[in-house]
């Protein structure tokens, strides 16, 4: 087919604007094309309360940056109307953008449902809904590259020359000698694991110049997983303090954050699983954790189980979701990098000490588990929160 035989050139060109389809290029949804994850549980959205799931995208940025080059450069003469594809090519790109999306792009559970796919520019325009919101976007004829969103090049160049908005520097306004420092999250919320991955640096520069509390929020987004490992990392701190912050970054540097993950860390930092599983015992004893899992009509907005641990002093700061900074009784919006956690923290010293001088990373490590840095940007502000 001549489709087949374009140039990888041409797989790269992305339509400087979605032209509408003609009535002719319509091409009507089949339901043996759709393919649909819906492992339960909620994903987590922009600002907490906005739910905007969509921005979960970890736009690889030289990807766009090559493909929005290689547009202005070849012109308009490229085809660009939507032209429908066979059953077959529709099944292939479908299985394929399912597994892209899911396994990099959103939190384990989110419902992503693949509907039309059309040719257009010398891609295959895919018609995706995550979370019952509706995105448009592409994948190369070979099916190696996936362009979640396209990239305004007026906004890419503002990108490429350095002209970005940096976050708004932070002072806290409550000083003391030493700051107390309380970090809401859900476990497995990404961008509670985000601020995590960024204020381990910091906690090692501070040491026990601060008052570090790691807290929970009241209710969980990420289903048994998430509850059952916050219990363990509760009964972590209780019971081996010292190694809480060790195991937390082990735990965070896995692949998916399960149990076989968690107890591999606990094994590696010779952390008494028998200790900690007795006080599992005693925390759901005492806030009928696992009744609450077990009791859907209990749930918060009847989606979420309630995780109280923390339930007084969340109500206390007004906090909604994940993450939540408080620092000496304030919540504050820092960036999750390193440095501005730093800056921030440091900001809350009467007499800042001599660590505050350190130097530690301006990039923001990626939302979720693993290593590495948050390319896009997209979740600078997102969070999880009903």
């Amino acid at each position: 087919m001549a489709e087949e035989k374009k140039t990888s050139a041409d797989a790269e060109v992305v339509a400087e604007k979605e032209v509408k389809t003609t009535e002719e290029t319509k091409v009507e949804e089949k339901k043996d094309s759709t393919k649909t994850s819906s492992v339960g549980g909620t994903c987590c959205g922009s600002e907490c309360a906005e739910g905007s799931n969509i921005f979960v995208w970890l736009v690889v940025i030289v990807i766009a940056i090559g493909v929005v080059i290689f547009f202005t450069q070849r012109g308009d003469d490229g085809e660009s109307e939507a032209k429908p594809v066979s059953d077959k090519i529709s099944e292939e790109v479908s299985a394929a953008a399912l597994t892209m999306v899911e396994e990099n792009l959103v939190a384990p559970g989110t419902e992503v449902t693949i509907g039309v796919i059309t040719e257009e520019s010398g891609l295959y325009k895919i018609e995706l809904t995550v979370q019952g919101q509706e995105v448009t976007s592409y994948m190369t004829k070979d099916k190696t590259k996936f362009i979640p969103q396209l990239i305004d090049a007026e906004e890419l160049e503002d990108v490429v020359e350095g002209e970005e908005s940096e976050i708004p520097s932070i002072e806290v306004q409550t000083k003391s000698d030493k700051p107390e420092v309380e970090l809401f999250i859900m476990s497995h919320c990404p961008y509670g694991t985000q601020m995590e991955k960024g204020i381990l640096p910091v906690l090692d520069t501070l040491g026990n110049t601060i008052d570090m509390q790691w807290k929970f929020v009241d209710y969980a987004m990420h289903g048994e997983l998430e509850v059952k490992e916050q219990m363990r990392q509760y009964c972590i701190q209780e019971s081996a303090p010292n190694k809480f912050n060790d195991y937390l970054g082990c735990f965070l540097a896995g692949v998916s954050g399960n149990e076989t993950e968690a107890k591999t860390c606990m094994t590696k930092l010779q952390i008494n699983s028998a200790v900690v599983a007795q006080c599992e015992k005693t925390l759901d004893a005492k806030y009928g954790i696992l009744a609450s899992l077990a009791d859907k009509a209990s749930w918060v907005s009847g989606q979420f189980p309630q995780f109280n641990i923390h339930k007084e002093d969340g109500e206390k700061y007004g906090v909604q979701g994940s993450p939540t900074l408080v620092i000496n009784g304030e919540k504050i919006q820092s960036g999750r990098d390193s440095a501005s956690i730093l800056a921030a923290v440091c900001s809350a010293f009467n007499t800042p000490p001599a660590a505050c001088n350190e130097v530690l990373s301006a990039e923001s490590p990626a939302p979720g588990f693993g290593t590495g840095v948050d390319v896009s940007g997209a979740s600078a502000e997102a969070g999880c929160g009903a």
